[in-house]
């Protein structure tokens, strides 16, 4: 027997199937590739028939973020002094709520600039550099709403871990506050990507003819019901606002979607500030935090 010519032919006929292997596994690459190109082209194209709107802006694609949870803090009477002893401002604690009036109203420079309130938050605010502005009262553009973030991403719809700021003459008179202990409990997931979520949208027909995307943006949301109201759970969050000029009235509409199991919840400012401006008239009634929880969406 030839051993010389046995080892060369199985080293020949293993360089063939290693070979082939690799073609296979070319191919299947490719093929995933060629799926996931024409999966964006028909959702670019279904975008085009309905002549809708949407800056896919690739700064959005976070790829990994961890489920968190929040428990509810709850003010003492160590941290009333040390705000009050460093600050100019009269301080009444409601259990989980720190209410403020400013003695000097503080200044801010431009009003609709999110940027302008960083020193105020910084200075006058329990653990003020980890809120974010969010929006203006639909209602009323001097009550200003800034919410707690993890890791530079808002905790979406939740009165919790909010600071709502009241503005006379573009300055800050009084604020309330509420905060949550946050941590990450489980390791980091992949996130759906937005064109998906986009995606989904229109499918459901949440998305609809002519609608407009205005903004999309990453953060964390949750469902806790009320009898949890002390802990919350936290799951990576797409918020997609949408707005028709067409719609009669016209009005923007939230949709809050989970980044990894793609479920579609439904919000309404209005309804939000309402619920909000319903625990300010009262010190002594905590509001259920979670009273504006928004409704899951399953289409039209």
């Amino acid at each position: 027997m030839d051993w010389n010519r046995t080892k060369t032919i199985l080293i020949l006929t293993f360089l063939v199937f290693n070979i082939f292997l690799a073609s296979d596994l070319y191919k299947k690459q490719t093929d995933i590739s060629g799926l996931e190109q024409q999966n964006q082209v028909t959702l670019d194209e279904q975008l085009k028939d309905l002549n809708v709107t949407y800056d896919n802006d690739p700064s959005l694609q976070s790829k990994k973020m961890a489920f968190i949870s929040g428990n509810v803090h709850y003010f003492t009477d160590k941290e009333e002094k040390i705000l009050e002893e460093n600050t100019s401002q009269d301080i009444t604690l409601n259990g989980r709520k720190l209410i403020s009036t400013l003695k000097k109203p503080f200044p801010i420079s431009d009003p609709d600039a999110p940027s302008a309130y960083s020193i105020f938050l910084e200075t006058y605010v329990y653990e003020g550099g980890k809120y974010q502005y969010f929006r203006k009262d639909s209602n009323d553009p001097n009550i200003v709403y800034f919410v707690e973030t993890h890791e530079d991403k808002p905790l979406y719809s939740q009165d919790s871990g909010m600071v709502i700021v009241t503005l006379e003459d573009d300055k800050v008179v009084s604020y309330t506050q509420t905060y949550l202990n946050l941590k990450k409990i489980v390791k980091e997931r992949k996130i759906d990507p937005i064109s998906e979520t986009i995606g989904l949208l229109v499918s459901q027909q949440d998305i609809r003819a002519y609608d407009k995307v205005e903004d999309v943006s990453i953060g964390y949301y949750t469902v806790t019901s009320e009898d949890e109201r002390d802990t919350f759970v936290f799951v990576p969050t797409w918020r997609v606002v949408v707005e028709n000029k067409k719609d009669d009235p016209p009005g923007l509409r939230y949709y809050y979607v989970n980044a990894i199991e793609k479920t579609v919840f439904s919000d309404s400012e209005e309804n939000a500030d309402d619920d909000t401006e319903e625990e300010e008239e009262s010190n002594d009634e905590i509001v259920d935090p979670d009273s504006s929880t928004p409704q899951s969406s399953t289409g039209d």
